[in-house]
């Protein structure tokens, strides 16, 4: 399978040295790390676009911690039910890559070069290709997906922005899209310490739910209290965006904590493309 030219909408194939090319003569550098950056500047609206080198840095050391692996399972779990043999994954905000490893560590007979991942942070798909999962990876928004149409048979969005038209085209009819987001009890403790009144999280099912296009097959919702010490309890809430919200002396207080009972609590759906 190849990309799509963010410019032209052609094909892209290898061309000389590291770089993608198309019959148009549009060409893009795949990185020596193995990412393509395929985001053009006017589809984004930041130089640094995406979660910032800190937010990735401190999701990736709590994810080292495998806090969140009961999660992932459970996500890759899913995806497994629904798998095709030789058929197309792609993660729509794949992050640093910690998602992806699940994915090929529980789909029997997904392949590398089947699972693909894309994210708007150059940051971000750089991690992802350090972990070497041999995945496919690339820098673009989710509103301009860079593939052709009814390229996947399954999709997946964690925590992540969503572009429900570009899911629609890239996946084929029949094909199955997965959103992961937070319970309304998620990161209960962090969030009674910074506000004085505690709402329920907002996941992003929303614009799914608001079409005949859909059928939603599974609803899901896995839960784990965990006990956490420093610095992991720095690292989650480094990773939220519950740390801009916090003032100065809320994030001195969370930071100086020698340990904190916190709520793990996603609900995970998967949605059945009709279109």
């Amino acid at each position: 399978m190849n990309y799509q030219c963010p410019v032209c909408h052609e094909a892209l194939n290898a061309g000389a040295g590291r770089t993608l090319c198309c019959g148009t003569g549009h060409s893009f550098d795949v990185a020596k790390q193995g990412y393509v950056n395929l985001l053009l500047a006017h589809q984004s609206r930041s130089r640094t676009p995406g979660d910032s080198r800190a937010m990735l840095a401190a999701r990736s050391r709590l994810f080292s911690t495998k806090v969140y692996d009961f999660f992932a399972e459970a996500i890759a779990e899913r995806i497994a039910t629904e798998h095709i043999p030789g058929a197309q994954l792609l993660d729509v905000g794949c992050g640093e890559g910690y998602y992806l490893e699940h994915y090929l560590a529980r789909v029997p007979g997904l392949s590398p070069n089947q699972l693909w991942g894309v994210d708007i942070a150059k940051e971000a798909a750089k991690l992802a290709a350090q972990r070497k999962t041999g995945a496919q990876l690339c820098v673009a928004a989710s509103r301009a997906l860079p593939f052709f149409p009814r390229s996947f048979h399954q999709i997946v969005s964690i925590f992540s922005p969503y572009d429900l038209a570009e899911i629609e085209r890239v996946l084929t009819p029949g094909g199955m899209f997965h959103l992961a987001g937070p319970a309304p009890d998620h990161l209960q403790a962090l969030k009674q310490i910074i506000y004085d009144r505690v709402a329920p999280h907002a996941a992003n099912f929303d614009p799914v739910l608001g079409s005949e296009r859909w059928q939603e097959i599974t609803a899901r919702t896995v839960r784990r209290t965990i006990q956490l010490l420093p610095p992991t309890i720095t690292d989650l809430f480094g990773m939220t965006p519950y740390y801009w919200s916090a003032t100065p002396a809320q994030q001195q207080s969370i930071q100086s904590r020698s340990e904190l009972s916190e709520t793990l609590a996603f609900e995970i759906r998967s949605y059945r493309f009709n279109g």
